[in-house]
Order: structure tokens, then sequence, then C-alpha cells
């Protein structure tokens, strides 16, 4: 094993050098320079996607399954194995061409989005899904779709997801009810005035900190949409976006910061191995829901950012407590945005893209009809439908990165946040006041000894057992009940 961690080593430089390329080109790279930046992107996943799939590498792997392997190391050759037959199903043309595409299509999206543009968006996203088309048959799955799912979660198909997304939705609708009858959460005035957004920097990085996330070892910057993106173990980079009418840059930021805390704290001696990744982008989503919305929309959360965010927003907090802080952060009506949506309908945002993306990859959806049945689903899952495309289908980045099978870890991620948040409840004493002090250090040491420090050597099932929607339910239901 030690020579295949040597040997990993290499891929896990060339993945930091594509991670750069890829957070400048968010963040910082001039407008003119998208041409060779895609060239060179492509370029370097070619080497990546050459070293992972080496001859060489292959004999080490076939070698190493002849011993007799201690538990550990049995369960990392399975995770090397699996990486390994993921990528050699793959030819290297077409990694490059998928590589040098999505650069292509993710800059011209941004300024897409900025200028309500679906025409210029649109043969980009056409040559991607001809291209996911082509990559979901080298993996032979029954169903295209799944082959794509399993790019992000390996521990789900359609088969496990569709039935939990049908029986999530029939109970938040139904809780939904509830919150509407009641009306606490739905009346609520927002915050006013004008949120400068050298303010708002001031607080995303107080509570970034707070959450345990330090200068550093992180940079917190602007991109269109917001991302966390690891550079390398003490390397993280994660952006948000202001807007000076609104805080929502507050929930953005908490989540990032879920996902580099998750980042940072992967095992350091098993770089360049699946023992120092995450299990799934599931698990992944988990973290940054769980610190944006277990704990950063809770009761206690405001308790502790109320005095800080009165200091920063004098005139806006005037006259606004705590618990009116509470019903400000879980204001719940639908909305058309996805990442500004409250806890109760989010999901319904995921279902809906969800539902496309299988309508795409196995009924054959053609592109020029996405916007038609984008409306229809947001009229019928959350009665309003957007009058623009970039407040419609251009809202999100995903397809622009080519990353289709992504969104349904979300949900699956907030389900596991629930169960996690029951667990801790019992296993943390002191967890919501801990919250209430700003005293995040035993809720993250959790987290960090029984997720983040394990990689991928175990399962979201290990962590929660089976997946369920009543934790979630329950804790939902718990908080709109306080």
């Amino acid at each position: 094993m030690e020579k295949i961690k040597t040997y990993l080593q290499e891929y896990s430089y060339l993945k930091s050098i594509q991670s750069l390329m890829y957070w400048d080109l968010e963040t910082m790279m001039p407008s003119g320079a998208i041409e060779d930046r895609a060239k060179r992107l492509s370029y370097i996943q070619g080497k990546i996607h050459g070293h992972i799939t080496a001859k060489k590498y292959g004999s080490m792997l076939a070698n190493e399954g002849k011993k007799k392997l201690k538990p550990l190391d049995k369960k990392l050759l399975k995770e090397l194995l699996w990486d390994y037959n993921l990528n050699k199903a793959l030819p290297s043309k077409h990694v490059q061409e998928l590589a040098e595409t999505q650069t292509h299509a993710s800059h011209v999206w941004a300024k897409a989005k900025k200028e309500n543009d679906w025409e210029s968006f649109k043969p980009w996203l056409k040559k991607l899904i001809e291209i996911k088309r082509r990559e979901a048959k080298f993996f032979k799955e029954k169903k295209p779709y799944d082959a794509l799912i399993k790019l992000h979660d390996k521990e789900f198909s359609s088969a496990d997801i569709t039935p939990i997304f049908a029986e999530l939705k029939k109970g938040l609708i139904k809780l939904a009810d509830k919150v509407n009858d009641d009306g606490r959460f739905v009346k609520v005035k927002d915050l006013k005035g004008k949120f400068e957004i050298g303010k708002q920097q001031e607080l995303s990085r107080y509570v970034a900190n707070a959450f345990g996330l330090t200068s550093d070892y992180s940079r917190l910057d602007v991109s269109t949409h917001p991302f966390s993106i690891n550079i390398s173990p003490q390397d993280q980079r994660i952006t948000t976006r202001y807007d000076e009418s609104h805080l929502d840059s507050l929930s953005s930021t908490m989540h990032e910061v879920g996902h580099a805390l998750y980042e940072l704290n992967l095992p350091r001696e098993w770089e360049g191995t699946p023992f120092q990744e995450a299990v799934s982008l599931s698990v992944h989503e988990s973290q940054s829901r769980f610190w944006e919305n277990v704990v950063g929309r809770s009761k206690g959360f405001c308790h502790f950012i109320h005095p800080k965010i009165k200091e920063i927003f004098p005139n806006a907090m005037k006259g606004v407590d705590e618990e009116e802080l509470f019903l400000y952060f879980n204001k719940s009506l639908p909305g058309l945005i996805r990442v500004e949506s409250c806890e109760l309908y989010y999901n319904l945002h995921v279902i809906i893209r969800y539902e496309i993306e299988e309508m795409i990859f196995n009924q054959g959806l053609d592109v020029d009809d996405l916007p038609a049945i984008w409306n229809e689903k947001y009229k019928e899952y959350l009665g309003t439908a957007s009058k623009d495309y970039a407040n419609g289908i251009l809202q999100d980045s995903h397809w622009a990165g080519g990353a289709f099978g992504y969104f349904p870890t979300y949900t699956l991620g907030n389900l596991i946040s629930g169960s996690l948040y029951q667990k801790m409840k019992k296993e943390v004493r002191g967890f919501d006041k801990d919250i209430q002090k700003g005293d995040f250090s035993r809720i993250r040491s959790y987290l960090v000894d029984n997720i983040h420090s394990k990689g991928r050597s175990i399962t979201s099932h290990d962590l929660v057992g089976k997946l369920n929607v009543n934790d979630y339910l329950k804790y939902l239901d718990e908080k709109f009940k306080a």
C-alpha cells in the first residue's frame, strides 16, 4: 500500500493545480483569458486521468489484491478499485473534451445569467448534455441517469431516490400547510436598510471564524455562484455573493464553511487516496446544510449572533430582538431561487431539478423544451414561476459545469443532517446551550471524530443507518413549533 500511496501523491498535486486554476477562473481571471484557460484545464484533466488509469497503476492494484490484507487496507483497496474502474471506463479524449466544454460553458453561463440571455447558453448546454449522454453509456447502467448519480454518490440510484423524494414531498407539503395556518413564520417583516457589502464581509468572516474556519487555512471571495474548493489539505477557498438589499450572503457563507471544514479535517496521512476524500457528495452536503441550517437557523444561533448583527447593522436591527431574528432567518414563503430558499421549500427546488434531469437522460427531453418544463414544475410545486431566465433555468451553475446527478445530493444531505441532529442531541450534552454561547468546539469535534477524520473508510449507512425522511421532518416540525 505504501507504493500506491506514494504513486497517488502526484495525483493529489495534479488535483491541486487543477483546483487552483478553477478557483482563479471563477474569482479573478480576466475574461479574455477564457480560451487559454479552457485548453489548460483540459490538458491538466488529461494528465490526471492518464495518471489514475495508467497500466502501471492498474498492475499495482492487481498485485495488492493478491495479498492477504489487513481489514483497513482491504477496505482502501476496494475504494481504489472503484475509482480506477470508474475512470478506466472513460476514454482520455472524452475526459479532455468534457473539461474544455465545461470551462467554456461556465464562462458563458455567468454572462448569460447576468444578461438574462438563455439563447447564448443553450448551445453549450446542448453540447454538455450530448457529452454526458455519451458518458453514461460508458458505465453500462440500465438507466443512463443512474450512471451520473453514481459519480456523486455510489450508495444511491434513482430507484432509491424517487420513493424517498415522494415521501419527503408529501411530508413537506403537510408541514407547509401547518406553518401557513400558524402564520408566525409567514408574516415576517424583512430587515430594512442598506447592508453595505464591506460590513457583510465582516459578518461572514466573523461567523466563519466562530465555526472554526480561520483565515490561516482559508480565503473568502466573491463569485457568481457560491462554491467551496479544496486547493490542498490546508488551503480551503470559499466564495459567496452579496446584495445590499438583504443578508442572504450569511447563509451562503455558512453553507460553504461547512464544506471547507470537512475538507480541512480529512486525514492528511491518507493524502491522494479515497481515505482523504469525503464519503460522498451527499455526506458533503450534509455538513454544509448542517452548519447553514441546523446550527445557523437555530434559536440558539440567533441568541449568539444577534448582538453582532446589531453592532454591524444598527439601523436595520433597530427594535429587532432575537426572537424576531429567528423568525426572519426562518421566513417560510415559496420563492424562485434555490440558494435563497427557506428550509421548508428548499427540497422542492431540488426535486424539480432531479425530475428534469431524469427526463433529460432517461426520457430524452430536449433542451429547447427545458424552460417550459421548468416553469410548469415551479407552478405545480411552489405555486410560482419566473418571468425571466436569470431567476429561472439560468439560476444555478451546476449544468454549466456538467454536474448532472449532483442535485439529488443536496436533499440526501439534508436528510442525513436531520438524522445527525437527532443523534447529536443525545450524544453531545448541552448541544443547544453550546450554540447559544457561540461555543461550537464540541459540535465540530463530534463531526471531525465521527465523519471528517474517517474519509471514505465509512459510508452514510455507517453514519445514520438506512436513510429515512422521518428524522428530518421531525427536526423541521420541532423548529416550526418553537
